[in-house]
């Protein structure tokens, strides 16, 4: 390798290797749980315990060439489950792809006792001052049950434990490049080979051959493999929670998608049982009894559309318990690729319109050459004045609910933008003031994980 050549003959400032502190060690009496190993332990944002449910039914709600596949799940609420409000979200326990599972059981030379009961304990002598084992560890697991449901090597390693990867690697070529990656040294080419490429841990292992590093290791460098987050597209649907996702596309696989999915489609092969809790995260993104006469800017392209449904079923319950219940103006933007192909609950919003729980509905199509919006931010740039004035009294709260990493940014871009020509004011200041807003709670930005 080039970069091995340029490295010949230089000395590394590496990082200081960590004490290894875990041991794994074979155990003829030890009993794994059969649930999800992850099931009795404390969840990031959770609120309660975890229920373990059961799938209910589902619809395709678009497929199809240039669309993505985007499904409507009905799950079974648990009895004992804690009150939730509108917006609230429920966290899915998931587990690694198959593949890459058994891949790694291979490249470890685990395949023969891939299911054979291991204990895992603090090694001795203890030389790591306050060692714990992570509590989403169980004391008792298999190979293929750790990697499968507790640890996330999808993540993009840092350099700390590219450095104790090394002294996994027979091969005296790849143990120099994690060397060199680890490195002060080599950090241009970290940013350039890692970084950019946004190099997961497993693609690292599949280039690297010789690199076999212990289960002990991965429990002590890579970190939990995390529940994924769906918003509950329902409320008091007379025990079931409904909920809503996108497969990934342009050659990309998610996980809990995936999983998901297979458990729709392929009943036969995979059960129809889910791990789920409550998840609550702070600044809140909910619509409560005292916002229901409020005004409401709900904006959520694609499945982002998918909470603001409990907010208007939150609101039909409401006039139906009391028709003196006063509303204040919903106004709903949305957008996808095609009005016939993905628009979805096009028609669960019109009958919305109709009963007057919404009051307005923009929609913007990006692939439809007669549309007159293309996306959410050209209905904002377009109706600016009017979309201002209502965000602006002292009685309206505004949600912003998608995909975060590059459309949500845009769109509070384009709002920011919009109040700055409005009140005529520069844009910094608007920008400060949809942050104050954020800090008020006038503004609830909840941005979507699409894996």
């Amino acid at each position: 390798m080039n970069l091995i050549e340029q490295f010949k003959n230089a000395t590394l400032s590496l990082p200081k290797l960590p004490v290894h502190y875990i041991e794994t060690i074979r155990s003829d009496s030890g009993q794994v749980i059969p649930d999800h190993m992850q099931c009795n332990t404390k969840q990031p944002f959770g609120t309660g315990p975890v229920y373990k449910t059961s799938i209910a039914g589902y619809k395709v709600l678009a497929d199809g060439e240039g669309v993505k596949t985007v499904y409507e799940m009905s799950i079974k609420e648990p009895p004992n489950m804690e009150e939730y409000f509108p917006g609230d979200t429920i966290g899915i326990l998931t587990q690694n792809l198959a593949s890459d599972v058994e891949f790694m059981l291979d490249r470890l030379h685990l395949v023969e006792i891939a299911d054979c009961v291991y204990e895992v304990k603090l090694a001795k002598p203890v030389k790591k001052k306050n060692p714990e084992i992570p509590a989403y560890i169980p004391k008792f697991i298999t190979p293929r049950r750790l990697l499968c449901e507790c640890l996330d090597f999808r993540i993009v390693p840092r350099k700390l434990f590219l450095q104790v990867l090394a002294n996994y690697a027979s091969d005296p070529c790849e143990k120099r490049l994690l060397e060199i990656l680890a490195s002060k040294e080599g950090a241009s080419f970290y940013n350039e080979f890692i970084l950019k490429n946004e190099m997961s841990f497993v693609h690292l292992l599949k280039i690297l051959s010789s690199c076999r590093p212990s289960l002990a290791a991965l429990i002590e460098h890579l970190p939990r493999l995390q529940a994924r987050p769906y918003s509950i597209a329902s409320y008091n649907r007379g025990g079931h929670l409904r909920i809503v996702f996108a497969m990934l596309n342009d050659g990309k696989i998610g996980i809990t998608t995936s999983m998901l999915e297979n458990k729709l489609l392929f009943a036969g092969r995979y059960d129809k049982y889910l791990y789920i809790y409550l998840r609550q995260m702070k600044p809140v993104f909910h619509y409560k009894e005292e916002d229901l006469e409020k005004n409401i800017i709900m904006i959520g392209p694609g499945t982002g559309v998918s909470p603001y449904l409990s907010f208007l079923e939150y609101r039909k319950r409401a006039k139906q318990f009391s028709k003196k219940t006063k509303l204040g103006t919903a106004l709903l933007l949305t957008s996808c690729r095609y009005r016939e192909r993905n628009y979805i609950f096009e028609e669960e919003i019109k009958q919305y319109l109709q009963l007057g729980l919404l009051d307005n509905v923009h929609e913007a199509f990006s692939k439809d050459s007669d549309s007159r919006y293309k996306f959410v931010q050209d209905i904002i740039e377009d109706k600016k004045e009017q979309f201002i004035k209502l965000l602006l009294e002292d009685n309206t709260k505004l949600y912003l609910c998608g995909e975060g990493r590059t459309m949500l940014p845009r769109i509070q871009d384009m709002i920011s933008t919009c109040l700055s020509k409005i009140k005529c004011i520069p844009k910094t200041e608007a920008d400060s003031l949809i942050t104050e807003y954020r800090k008020i709670g006038k503004y609830m930005y909840y941005s979507m994980i699409r894996y």
